[in-house]
């Protein structure tokens, strides 16, 4: 899979072929990539997260261990040269909370990370999913309240927004009230797959069939079968309906939670970007509260998914409550491409011509210094790929060329005072 226009080899040259799952980046595509890592990073700079840089791979004992069954069988593995297994890491958040743990666990508190980079998961090919993707995030540490959860949330909203995706919706939910269903239920292991995979699948006859099997008594049928219908905006009656439903504390916990993050959402004015969906139980084995996941259009995968981990940081020192979220910049950045046409290449704002008198040399340096994007022509390219081209005279004056304007000629040592003017045109 490649990312940028068309190139086709000459036929007497095979291609050599790359493994399935990766892609190559160049042109539109690779800057594309790079702005979207930028613009993240520099929101989450204003935010107060501080970027943290965990290593590709670890002991896959780490990795595993904490990843729950899923992700664990999608990791990379391989042996180094002392016999030890380590493995690919298969996203971020492990290593953020591992560092947190075990190397900043004296440092004041909450923690805010952000980070970049990338992830691998040997997984089904489908959806925009690659087995290398570009993964950035944030993670906050240290703080347990709604208000943790709201700043991530109305961060993410943000996030997206700051990539200049058109259309996206959140869906929103909390594994506290699932769990609290199912402590009601004492439902096995096995059981509760079932439940969660029919669940998963929005199948009200698959559900109402599993609850007749299981032979749920009518009140806790009503309850399983009510959680495919508790999904509706943050305005309507969902949580309301979903306090009813509830058949303990935890339940109800969960509703209030979601409850006081709604009224901060409105607070952020980011509220209409949530779906409240509380049938939403397939996740991460360590998310212990809030869920989430953002959708847009053409796109059959999550392009962003969160939630709390209270017990995740725990496992490598001190506990720690913690919530977060992950973009997926190659799903965003396919969606935007199927929904706003692909990325244009990128190209120089200035040409300058190689001359005698290398008087060019110090030309290209002032224009660089003012920031201008700037290329010696030294082949055959056409005036048309950059937005002017500029020429030396060897006499002490150059030609300026743009198009469609008529040449400039000027002394050489007006130069600066024109690569102002060409600045505040947008070259």
């Amino acid at each position: 899979m490649t990312h940028s226009s068309l190139q086709i080899p000459p036929p007497s040259i095979t291609p050599p072929a790359i493994p399935r799952g990766v892609a190559d980046f160049f042109g539109g595509a690779a800057q594309a990539r790079r702005q979207a890592e930028s613009a993240l990073r520099q929101l989450a700079r204003l935010w107060a997260y501080t970027e943290i840089i965990p290593p590709t791979f670890e002991y896959a004992d780490t990795l595993a261990g904490e990843a729950g069954s899923q992700l664990a069988a999608e990791l990379y593995r391989f042996l180094d040269r002392d016999g030890r297994t380590l493995a690919l890491r298969p996203d971020l958040t492990i290593p953020t909370a591992r560092i947190a743990g075990s190397k900043l666990y004296d440092q004041a508190l909450p923690q805010r990370f952000f980070y970049t980079g990338s992830a691998f998961r040997y997984e089904e090919l489908r959806g925009g999913r690659q087995r290398e993707f570009l993964q950035a995030g944030v993670e906050l540490i240290g703080a347990g309240g709604a208000d943790a959860d709201a700043e991530v949330l109305a961060l993410a909203v943000q996030a997206l927004q700051a990539l200049g995706l058109p259309k996206f919706r959140f869906s929103l939910g909390h594994l506290g009230y699932f769990h609290g269903l199912l402590a009601h239920l004492a439902l096995a292991p096995a059981e509760i797959a079932r439940v969660q995979a029919a669940l998963d699948r929005k199948s009200h006859d698959e559900v109402a069939d599993l609850a007749a099997e299981l032979r749920l008594p009518p009140p806790e049928r009503q309850t399983l079968l009510g959680l495919l219908d508790l999904i509706g905006s943050l305005e309507s009656d969902t949580l309301a309906r979903a306090q009813k439903l509830a058949r303990n504390q935890k339940m109800q916990d969960a509703v209030q939670r979601l409850q006081a993050i709604s009224q901060r959402l409105h607070h952020y004015a980011v509220h209409h970007a949530f779906m409240v969906d509380l049938a939403d139980v397939r996740g991460m084995d360590y998310y212990t509260g809030i869920t989430f996941k953002a959708y847009t259009s053409q796109m059959g995968s999550s392009i962003v998914n969160g939630g709390r981990y209270d017990n995740l940081v725990g496992h490598f020192g001190p506990p720690r409550p913690a919530v977060g979220c992950a973009f997926y910049l190659d799903r965003i950045l396919l969606a935007q491409r199927r929904q706003l046409g692909p990325p244009p290449d990128p190209r120089p704002d200035l040409f300058i011509h190689p001359c005698a008198c290398a008087q060019y040399v110090a030309l290209a340096q002032q224009s660089r210094a003012a920031g201008l994007i700037t290329a010696l022509a030294l082949g055959p390219e056409s005036p048309s790929t950059a937005a002017a081209s500029l020429r030396c005279t060897c006499d002490g004056g150059a030609i300026l060329e743009r198009p469609g304007q008529p040449p400039q000629r000027f002394a050489v040592g007006e130069w600066p005072h024109i690569v102002a003017e060409l600045k505040s045109l947008g070259s």
